[in-house]
């Protein structure tokens, strides 16, 4: 859970360079706050494990969950850090952004914060992770969802140098393509060179890679294959988060029993409407958005 503060820029400045802004915003975000926003938007029950810090922007976080719909009360908070805090430069005209993230109180979660989480497996589908929190909770996390029979979905950013043993405890890994060439070492530049990298990741024991691709789609890599989800045509506003909405889209449609590739598009529609709106939390799509999307522009999986 992180406060974004973001500011419009008529340009992404270089070092050195100082721009005139064009419009502040405070608002509510942090990758597993996202996903859990969007998770309930589209139409799944959702509960956080997260920690806060004790100030304002805890209060202004939790208050902005709870009003989304989604199960709080395993939001903690603690004196040791403050809350995570995100400075992002949105460009206008692109949409594109620059983001440093300070995790702040993210990072005092333990693997024993974890327990708190038994008595939700037994309704749970999808298990969704990131890597805002120390790696050794979600990797054990991972390990225990999985032992309960959930599937377990990696969202990998922000890039970590996370090893191959790590990925495998994870049914899903979906990285966006700088964070697979992190993973990976390889230079992802397009879908050849994305294909090859999460394809290797995938003969080392990743059972499914799924690859956001921003405008180019997505890339779906199983043993089985390849397959590439064009994107959808909309107007982007701002791409924050879009990769949130995009992995919540994909835990939805897996825990809902859609095929993967189906899943896929399901998620690379709800990435699409988010990059719509400007923010991070209220740019997460509502189902009927999602579906509009579908409904109106039917893109086909193209194996590889």
């Amino acid at each position: 859970m992180n406060l974004d503060m973001v500011v419009r820029s008529p340009r992404i400045p270089g070092p050195g360079e100082n721009v005139c802004g064009a419009g502040f915003r405070m608002v509510p975000g942090g990758k597993g706050a996202n996903q859990a926003v969007a998770a309930q938007r589209l139409g799944s029950g959702a509960v956080l494990l997260a920690r806060v810090g004790d100030d304002f922007f805890a209060d202004f976080l939790t208050g902005k969950l709870e009003s989304a719909g989604v199960e709080a009360s395993l939001v903690s908070r603690t004196g040791e850090r403050s809350t995570g805090v995100a400075l992002i430069v949105v460009e206008e005209g692109t949409g594109d952004n620059t983001i440093v993230v300070d995790p702040g109180a993210n990072m005092t979660l333990s693997v024993d914060d974890l327990d708190a989480l038994e008595e939700y497996y037994d309704g749970a589908r999808s298990a969704l992770f990131q890597l805002e929190i120390p790696t050794e909770v979600a990797r054990e996390g991972a390990r225990r969802a999985r032992e309960q029979g959930v599937t377990t979905i990696l969202d990998a950013g922000p890039p970590r140098g996370v090893d191959l043993p790590f990925l495998r405890a994870f049914d899903v890994v979906s990285p966006n393509q700088d964070e697979l060439s992190d993973i990976t070492g390889e230079d992802v530049t397009d879908i050849a060179t994305a294909n090859r990298a999460a394809r290797g990741l995938v003969s080392e024991g990743v059972p499914t890679v799924v690859v956001k691709m921003g405008g180019a789609g997505s890339l779906l890599v199983t043993g089985e294959g390849s397959w590439h989800v064009p994107s959808f045509d909309v107007e982007v506003v701002d791409t924050t988060a879009a990769g949130d909405a995009f992995t919540a889209g994909l835990a939805t449609g897996l825990g809902e029993g859609m095929e993967l590739t189906e899943a896929v598009c399901f998620a690379n529609a709800a990435g699409a409407a988010a990059v719509t709106v400007m923010g991070a939390q209220p740019s997460m799509p509502a189902r009927r958005q999602v579906q509009a999307l579908i409904d109106s522009q039917g893109v086909e999986c193209t194996p590889l």
